[in-house]
C-alpha cells in the first residue's frame, strides 16, 4: 500500500505530494495523519528553505473523502470528522507557523479541504486547467481547513461568503482575478515553473522571508503602532544575519547577492 502523503527533500526544497490519485487525493484518516506528520517534520527541519504542496494524478485535492463519510454515516461520522480535522488542522497550523515559504502547486480539482489547504499556503500557482470550489455546502457541511480565516483576508467578507454559500466552481483565471492564485500557467509548463519558483525561494534570504511571514501573520490582529514596532524590531534583527550583510554589500558592489539562509 502506497503512502498517502509523500515527502521528498532536494536542495533545501521539500515537496509534499498528496498521493491518493485513485480518489483525486480525497482526505481520509491516513492522509490527514500523513499530512500532519510531514508538515511537522518539514517545519522542524532547518535545512529546508522552501516547501511545495502538490497532488499526484489528475488533481491537487478533491477535499474530504465523501464516500468514507457516507459509509460512516451510521457508525461514528461525528468522531471521524473530529479526528480527521484535528490532524488536518495541525498540518495547517504548521504551514502557517513554519519560518519558510510554502507554495501550493495546483492542477485539476482543488475543492473542499484541498481548497482550504491551498488558501493556507503563502503562494499559490495553478495550471490553466485547475478547477476551484469550496464545495462544503454542496454536501450540507460547513468549511474547515482554515478557509473561514483565510478567505475574508484574501477576498473580503462579502466575497468569502459568496464562495462558501454558493460553492460555485471556477477556473484558475477567475481564481487569479479574485486574488486566490498568484500566477497561472499552461498545464504542460506548471511543473517547470514550479521548480523555477521553488529554486528562487530556496535560494533567497530565508530568515528575512521568515520574519516577513511572521509580520504578515500577525498584521490583521495588531494595531498600527504595534505593527510598526514589530517591523522595527524585525528589520533590526536582520542586521545580525549574513544574508543582510551580503545583500547590502552586493547592492553597493552592483553584484548579485549570495544568500545562504543564515
Amino acid at each position: 500500500m502506497s503512502e498517502p502523503v509523500l515527502l521528498s527533500i532536494d536542495n533545501a526544497i521539500a515537496t509534499l505530494t498528496f498521493n491518493r490519485p485513485d480518489r483525486l487525493n480525497a482526505i481520509d484518516y491516513d492522509m490527514a495523519r500523513g499530512f500532519r506528520d510531514a508538515a511537522l517534520r518539514v517545519e522542524a527541519d532547518a535545512a529546508v528553505r522552501a516547501v511545495m504542496l502538490r497532488g499526484a494524478g489528475k488533481g491537487f485535492m478533491a477535499g474530504g473523502d465523501v464516500q468514507l463519510f457516507h459509509e460512516s454515516a451510521d457508525k461514528g461520522l461525528k468522531r471521524l470528522l473530529i479526528d480527521l480535522t484535528h490532524d488536518l488542522h495541525a498540518a495547517i497550523v504548521a504551514l502557517r507557523r513554519m519560518p519558510k515559504p510554502v507554495v501550493a502547486c495546483v492542477h485539476g480539482a482543488c475543492a473542499g479541504g484541498g481548497f482550504s489547504t491551498a488558501m493556507a499556503c503563502d503562494l499559490v500557482i495553478a495550471a490553466e486547467d485547475a478547477k476551484f470550489t469550496m464545495a462544503y455546502s454542496l454536501i450540507g457541511a460547513s468549511p474547515d481547513g482554515s478557509s473561514t480565516f483565510t478567505l475574508p483576508r484574501l477576498v473580503g467578507f462579502r466575497r468569502a461568503m459568496e464562495l462558501a454559500l454558493l460553492s460555485e466552481r471556477f477556473d484558475s483565471a477567475r481564481a487569479e482575478s479574485l486574488g486566490l492564485v498568484n500566477r497561472t500557467f499552461p498545464a504542460d509548463r506548471l511543473e517547470a515553473e514550479a521548480r523555477t519558483l521553488m529554486e528562487r525561494l530556496a535560494g533567497g534570504p530565508t530568515l528575512a522571508f521568515a520574519k516577513a511571514k511572521a509580520l504578515f501573520n500577525r498584521s490583521l490582529g495588531s494595531s498600527l503602532e504595534a505593527q510598526l514596532e514589530a517591523e522595527a524590531q524585525s528589520i533590526a534583527a536582520c542586521a545580525d544575519t549574513a544574508d543582510f550583510i551580503d545583500g547590502i554589500a552586493a547592492f553597493s558592489e552592483k553584484r548579485k547577492p549570495t544568500f545562504t539562509g543564515t
